[in-house]
């Protein structure tokens, strides 16, 4: 049955699978085996159907661990929670990391966030600075991991960027550096009090 959450499904499995270029009205109507025109009877446009996608990925993050009396702790939880939601749909995240916040699961999990850092303490201009910075760091992290750009080995490196190319050697294990990054971001950040 065509429902505007089938469609935002369907959708999200085209961008997963198949990339951003992937998805028109045309490919998503055909994957759902309908025409066109009987998707807009559940959606207006592809903006919309790119907000229900969003709606999909927002439900994905976990906003309990917010009431954690521990504000480090329940924000780190939901950083993390937030980082894996959008890394494992990054080809969706491309598509609407620029778009305006308007979905209610989006603008909840905003509200729980600031809720946690004002409970804590946090005047709200400095709790809206700090969850900005995390933000930055989770979708920046889901979105270019920062591995991923270099894709030649460390020799081929070696002759104009011996620094770099002796950092990417020297990594135990590069498969890790990402995720340590992100873990050193996220613990730099928290690191302050709440002022007052």
């Amino acid at each position: 049955m065509l429902t505007r959450e089938a469609i935002a499904r369907t959708a999200l499995t085209i961008l997963d699978e198949e990339g951003a270029a992937a998805l028109t009205v045309r490919r998503l109507a055909g994957r759902l085996g309908v025409q066109s025109p009987s998707l807009y009877n559940h959606v207006s446009s592809k903006d919309e159907i790119l907000d229900a996608v969003v709606e999909l990925i927002d439900e994905e993050i976990d906003t309990d661990c917010l009431d954690d009396p521990d504000w480090r702790r329940g924000v780190t939880a939901f950083a993390h929670s937030y980082r894996r939601a959008f890394r494992a749909h990054p080809e969706a995240l491309a598509l609407i990391a620029r778009e305006a916040v308007e979905t209610d699961p989006a603008l909840r999990a905003y509200d729980a966030a600031l809720g946690a850092l004002l409970r804590a303490g946090w005047s709200p201009e400095r709790a809206l600075q700090l969850l900005a910075s995390i933000e930055y760091l989770v979708l920046g992290s889901a979105l270019v991991p920062f591995t991923g750009g270099f894709v030649r080995t460390p020799a081929e490196y070696a002759g104009r960027y011996p620094a770099l190319a002796s950092a990417l050697a020297g990594a135990s294990d590069l498969g890790t550096v990402d995720d340590v990054g992100f873990e050193r971001g996220l613990a730099a950040l928290l690191r302050d009090e709440p002022p007052g």
